[in-house]
């Protein structure tokens, strides 16, 4: 067993009461990120539906004037959790390769680890304090200060996707002085319920294409037994696909019907794609579709997304996605 799973194992065993003692009012560690051991929690907001850059490239100067930009970089559309820690901890390798370790743990795939270098670069000071203006004073001083004169400074960002949910995080690792190490994180994205059921917006149906080329669609209903949408509970979420249609006019959809009740297969891929043209017609007789930007498809069981052995995934996989259809 090597050092870091040593580490590792050590930290499961301590008591939980250690773990997240000190907190700061009103706050709690994010479900998907594990703090360093002994850690003190000293900042932490949360702001729903809220808009995030998220970037991994350098600070640039703006085409116009003396201002700076920041590169490679998209908008993030979701709640935001702000968390940062007070780490006593004399070695910064240590806090970098537990938060590596266990963030793929946990499922993240690591898109950075960068390591300061010039004040313009990823995670360089003046990166920093571009990338975390909002932050106040106290706490963007905690990332981007230091009281050595060396520049120890880690960011490393990426992400976990399950379904139609996807977190974002971005974290800065600084030593301020020796023995005091701080830590930043922010947390894109939903607490990631496995299998959620909220309604998607339009814009969170345009990120899911333009980033996987799919989208599940929630809260699509159909009576039972039956490919008849329920429209009145449906409309809500048919609403925001006829939104996401009409901002992106030229782009064609497939749209796919998946089954999880049990039968013959191939009554269940006729099914199927039934469910998929009850969706089509709706939207173009509720929503003023274009129906010819719609393909209706049909699956049946055979793409579920958990077990079909019981009622409650047979419920999951009984539903609509929609696909977008090459160029």
């Amino acid at each position: 067993m090597n050092l870091i799973n040593k580490f590792l194992l050590t930290f499961l065993l301590l008591p939980l009461t250690l773990l997240a003692q000190n907190n700061v009012e009103g706050s709690k560690d994010h479900p998907l990120i594990t703090r360093f051991p002994g850690s003190t929690m000293i900042y932490y907001d949360k702001t729903e539906n809220g808009s995030y850059e998220y970037t991994l490239g350098p600070l640039v100067k703006a085409s116009s004037g003396e201002d700076f930009k920041l590169t490679e970089t998209r908008r993030l559309i979701g709640t935001i959790t702000r968390i940062q820690y007070r780490v006593e901890e004399s070695d910064i390798s240590k806090v970098v390769n537990y938060f590596d370790h266990s963030l793929k743990a946990n499922g993240f795939e690591i898109t950075a680890v960068t390591k300061a270098g010039k004040p313009m670069e990823v995670a360089g000071k003046n990166w920093t304090l571009n990338v975390f203006k909002d932050l106040e004073n106290k706490e963007k001083s905690n990332i981007t200060g230091t009281k050595t004169g060396n520049e120890l400074r880690y960011y490393i960002a990426g992400h976990l996707h399950r379904m139609n949910s996807k977190a974002y995080f971005a974290m800065v690792i600084n030593e301020f002085d020796k023995g005091e190490i701080y830590v930043h994180i922010d947390i894109i994205g939903t607490e990631l319920n496995l299998y959620r059921k909220e309604v998607l917006n339009a814009e969170q149906i345009a990120q899911n294409i333009n980033e996987d080329g799919y989208s599940i669609i929630n809260g699509i209903y159909f009576k039972p037994n039956s490919s008849e949408i329920q429209e009145e509970d449906s409309n809500p979420a048919l609403e925001e696909v006829a939104k996401y249609l009409k901002i992106n006019s030229g782009i064609i959809l497939y749209v796919v019907g998946h089954t999880g009740i049990p039968g013959n297969l191939d009554y269940q891929l006729s099914f199927s794609k039934n469910m998929a043209e009850a969706v089509i017609k709706v939207l173009a007789a509720g929503y003023n579709i274009n129906p010819e930007r719609l393909i209706p498809e049909g699956v049946g069981p055979l793409s579920p997304i958990t077990t079909n052995q019981n009622l409650e995934g047979r419920n999951i996989n009984h539903r609509i996605e929609i696909v977008l259809k090459s160029l």
